[in-house]
């Protein structure tokens, strides 16, 4: 039998042994959660997708300001009682042409009082009829939000969960003849991307999905934080010649962090939520 004293010894080294095990793997899983920090760059991801815009458009006329209808000079003039769609911005209205070859005509499905940011052809003209410094024939459209917006504003409404949460919602559309090979491109009337090896460690996963019998490329980052996980999205697809990007950040909370109930009906939403489907509706409805 072992006499008290070398027992409490042996019980004091298992101790510290136990100890020093449990600091090495603190600070490992603290320097590979920093290193998965630093990997994940939500402005680095965000900047890939513009550059895309970006690039496209860079020799466009462009334009920031709020959907609306072109007004007219004097109300006594007679005048038909039809909405030009125009952009209002600080410098006066621009009349917005949509392109002739568009079969989705994406000017009228912005919505009235949308900020955007509007790429185009200028064309100087004047009208005895109606406010307007010129006529845009568009190009490309950015849907933005205004700085009094918080981040869930322009947010569909569909875009709605009890436990799960969504922002910075961007949604941008280019003609496929003008989308440069980038993180995506269009071939052969589709869209493409190089998709993430299954081994890869990297934080950015770009996949190649069908949704409701639709091609999408769709790229999504990760990031965990105090007890939720942040993923930012960002969905590409082609349709009738328009290339249609959806972009937005979605935060997922912890299931467990709940109480039974509440766990329960996070878990069943978690499982019943189709983000793919969500997305796909928005597109078609542009």
């Amino acid at each position: 039998m072992l006499n008290p004293n070398k027992k409490f010894k042996i019980i004091l080294g298992v101790a510290l042994v136990l100890l020093l095990s449990l600091a090495i793997f603190l600070v490992i899983n603290n320097l590979s959660s920093k290193k998965k920090t630093e990997n994940f760059n939500e402005e680095e991801f965000l900047a890939k997708i513009q550059k895309q815009y970006d690039e496209i458009h860079k020799d466009s006329f462009k334009v920031v300001g709020e959907s609306a209808c072109l007004p007219v000079k004097d109300e006594n003039i007679p005048h038909n009682d039809i909405c030009l769609f125009a952009i209002k911005s600080e410098e006066g209205y621009y009349r917005l042409q949509a392109p002739s070859d568009d079969p989705n005509n994406i000017v009228n499905k912005i919505k009235a009082g949308q900020k955007v940011e509007i790429s185009g052809e200028l064309i100087k003209e004047e009208s005895d009829v109606y406010q307007t410094l010129g006529t845009i024939k568009v190009l490309g459209i950015k849907y933005l939000s205004t700085e009094t917006e918080n981040l869930s504003a322009g947010l569909p409404e569909t875009f709605r969960a009890d436990y799960i949460s969504f922002s910075n919602y961007n949604f941008n559309t280019f003609k496929a003849e003008e989308y440069p090979k980038l993180e995506s491109w269009v071939e052969n009337g589709e869209i493409e991307c190089n998709e993430t090896p299954l081994e890869s460690s990297l934080p950015l996963r770009v996949n190649k999905k069908e949704i409701n019998g639709q091609k999408y490329c769709v790229a999504a980052s990760s990031e965990g934080a105090a007890g939720s996980v942040y993923t930012q999205y960002a969905y590409t697809t082609v349709i009738d010649g328009q290339v249609y990007s959806v972009i937005f950040l979605a935060r997922y909370v912890n299931c467990s962090n709940y109480p039974d109930q509440k766990w329960q009906e996070c878990e069943a939403e978690r499982t019943s939520f189709n983000l793919d489907n969500l997305v796909d509706l928005e597109v078609r409805k542009r």
